[in-house]
C-alpha cells in the first residue's frame, strides 16, 4: 500500500510513503494525486527505480519535475522549459535553482544493446561510484533516443540515482510499444508503461537474467 501527501507552495512536494510491501501488479490500479502542472513539482519517497519511473512518466507533462535528492535536501529537476535547467537542484521551498555538487567523481556509462525482441539500455556508474546533477546535461539524449528502434520494446537496466533513471524514462518510455525497468532482485523488468493493446500489462513481470 503507498500514501501519498502533497504540499503545495511555490513548490508542490509530492510525498509517498510505502506501508508493508509494494508489489508490482498494484501499479495497474495506483491512483495518482491531481497536481498543479505550471507550478514546480518535486518526487519524494523510498521506493524502487520503476516506481519513481512510474511516477515520473505519469508526470512527465509538469512544467518543471524533479525528484528528491536527500544528500542536499533538495530536487534535481529532470524535466524543464529549457535544458539549462536539467540536472539542477531546486530548494522545495523557495523554487531556486542551482547548480550544487554532491562531490561526486564517477562516470557514466549509457548504452543501448539490441537483445532479441526488446532492447536493453544500460546505464551503470563505475565501481559504485556517484555522478553530479549536472551531468544529465551533457548527456547527448537525442543521440540515445536515435539509437531507440522504435518497433521494440525497451527494458531499462539502471544502477545508479534515481534522478537518472528517472529523466531517461521522460525520455524513452514514449517512443516504443511498452517501457519496463529491470530490478535485479526479481531477476525480472516491471512493464510501467504500455502503449499498445498486446502490451503486457502495467506491473507485469518480464522474467529476464541479466550478468551484474
Amino acid at each position: 500500500m503507498i500514501k501519498f501527501n502533497l504540499t503545495e507552495g511555490r513548490v508542490q512536494i509530492l510525498e509517498f510513503k510505502i506501508e508493508g510491501v509494494f508489489e508490482p501488479r498494484e501499479l495497474e490500479a495506483l491512483t495518482l494525486p491531481g497536481i498543479s502542472p505550471s507550478k514546480p513539482l518535486v518526487i519524494s519517497g523510498r521506493g524502487p527505480q520503476w516506481l519513481y519511473q512510474y511516477i515520473a512518466h505519469h508526470y512527465h507533462y509538469v512544467r518543471l519535475l524533479a525528484t528528491y535528492e536527500p544528500r542536499i535536501n533538495k530536487g534535481i529537476v529532470i524535466e524543464a522549459p529549457a535544458t539549462r535547467y536539467i540536472g539542477k537542484a531546486i530548494d522545495p521551498e523557495t523554487g531556486d535553482l542551482q547548480d550544487q555538487e554532491l562531490g561526486a567523481d564517477g562516470k557514466l556509462s549509457l548504452g543501448v544493446l539490441k537483445l532479441g525482441a526488446f532492447q536493453l539500455v544500460r546505464a551503470e556508474v563505475e565501481n559504485g561510484k556517484l555522478i553530479e546533477p549536472f551531468q544529465l546535461r551533457q548527456i547527448d539524449w537525442q543521440a540515445v533516443v536515435s539509437n531507440i528502434d522504435p518497433g521494440k520494446p525497451v527494458i531499462l537496466y539502471v544502477m545508479a540515482p534515481i534522478w537518472l533513471g528517472a529523466k531517461i524514462a521522460i525520455e524513452l518510455s514514449n517512443l516504443t510499444p511498452w517501457y519496463a525497468v529491470y530490478d535485479p532482485r526479481l531477476q525480472a523488468a516491471i512493464v510501467i508503461v504500455r502503449h499498445v493493446t498486446n502490451a503486457p500489462k502495467i506491473g507485469s513481470t518480464v522474467k529476464l537474467e541479466l550478468a551484474t
